[in-house]
């Protein structure tokens, strides 16, 4: 334990310290803490508070997880349905009506008519052909036909995502927006915005606080937010990193939330008797998705290093042949050799260095909260590696 702390603060702490803020928190099926550890301050100012689990962070992709469980709560209460095209072409008409994209880089665009369906479970998984239009060549180069800039981190919602599909639904994976279609279906079905849907289906019944939201303008009146920040080119100091305000309750990157309310949604995730979702939606939940040979999960094991930013030590010594994805983050399927008893291990990330990952069969769950920009930078990547170790290490201590 000595060693994981005086790490921690190695990297939080000094006068050129390598994260500014880093909190780590992890607990067990009955909400009973693993680790609890905090280091670092929310600010660059001098008199800037101790960042803590109830410091409030910018989620970006890990919102991803929050928005699948609302999705799951309306198919559990039969409203929706996983593998239902026509919920689609009913409810978001401006997807349902797009083009598949069948030029290569930097060949003029040629579009043709879509063929297959989409479904909600392929914009859960990323395979409905979704992109995004500040990641995917073909996308930004489209953008700029139009002399548009990339709209996919601020929204709205329907302007920002209505590019062109990268392929067939279904047949391919490319990590996209999504999950920001679905919050708009959400909203549509539910006849309330997603913010009030999530306050109501997600927060109330995990018990969180008030310290979890989309607008960062109300979430400043009742907490503590972690500024955003980068290193400078010589690496020895901090500077703000500036973040475009968002124009729409984003379901794939638009929440804000301190670790301890993150982390009441995962136990209630790997809880015994959970109130979020019955037996039958977790286990599908958790379920692998892609099967063995489908085009889907080739694309999805080939775009490994894409994603690695977003999982850290998970799966960077892991072969992607062991890799799936399940409905709220990728899967891991077998064990690591190092860490140990990984295999059932769901995790994804965000843009600014928070992680989190969930195990039902161990019984735990984490979340590392930081503000620190660009994804996957070097010393956050390291303290996850660290955090993810250390609670491997401890829960197989309990089990030794």
């Amino acid at each position: 334990m000595a060693a994981f702390e005086d790490t921690v603060k190695a990297s939080t702490k000094g006068k050129n310290p390598d994260v500014l803020s880093a909190v780590f928190l992890a607990v067990d099926r009955d909400g009973k803490k693993i680790i609890d550890q905090a280091s670092g301050k929310t600010k660059l100012n001098g008199d800037a508070k101790a960042a803590d689990k109830d410091t409030i962070f910018r989620l970006a992709s890990c919102t991803k997880l929050i928005t699948t469980v609302a999705a799951l709560r309306l198919v559990q209460a039969g409203q929706i349905a996983l593998d239902d095209a026509e919920i689609i072409k009913k409810h978001l008409p401006e997807l349902y009506n797009l083009d598949v994209l069948t030029s290569a880089p930097g060949e003029p665009f040629t579009y043709e008519k879509r063929r297959n369906g989409i479904t909600l479970r392929q914009l859960l998984t990323h395979s409905s052909g979704v992109g995004y239009d500040m990641i995917d060549p073909r996308l930004q180069a489209w953008r700029r036909e139009r002399g548009e800039r990339p709209l996919a981190l601020s929204g709205p919602i329907v302007e920002a995502f209505s590019t062109p599909l990268l392929f067939e639904p279904g047949e391919g994976w490319a990590y996209g927006g999504g999950l920001d279609w679905v919050s708009l279906l959400i909203s549509r079905i539910s006849g309330q915005s997603f913010g009030n849907f999530l306050q109501k289906e997600v927060f109330d019944v995990t018990g969180c606080d008030d310290k979890i939201g989309f607008w960062e303008e109300d979430l400043v009146k009742v907490g503590d937010m972690g500024q955003i920040v980068t290193k400078t080119k010589d690496g020895n100091a901090f500077k703000k990193f500036p973040v475009q305000p968002a124009k729409a309750e984003l379901g794939g990157g638009g929440l804000f939330s301190s670790s301890a309310n993150f982390v009441k949604i995962l136990q209630g995730l790997v809880s015994k008797k959970s109130k979020l979702l019955n037996e039958d939606m977790l286990k599908e939940l958790w379920r692998p998705q892609f099967e063995a040979g489908s085009k889907s999960l080739q694309a999805l094991r080939a775009s490994a290093p894409v994603f690695a930013s977003m999982t850290g030590a998970l799966t960077s010594s892991l072969n992607p042949e062991t890799l799936n994805y399940a409905l709220g983050g990728i899967l891991l399927t077998e064990d690591d050799a190092v860490l140990g008893k990984t295999s059932g291990t769901m995790s994804w990330g965000g843009a600014f260095n928070c992680l989190w990952f969930a195990n039902r069969e161990q019984g735990l769950a984490g979340f590392y909260g930081s503000s620190m920009y660009p994804p996957g930078e070097r010393k956050s990547s390291e303290l996850i590696g660290e955090f993810v170790k250390e609670v491997w290490r401890r829960v197989g201590e309990k089990e030794a």
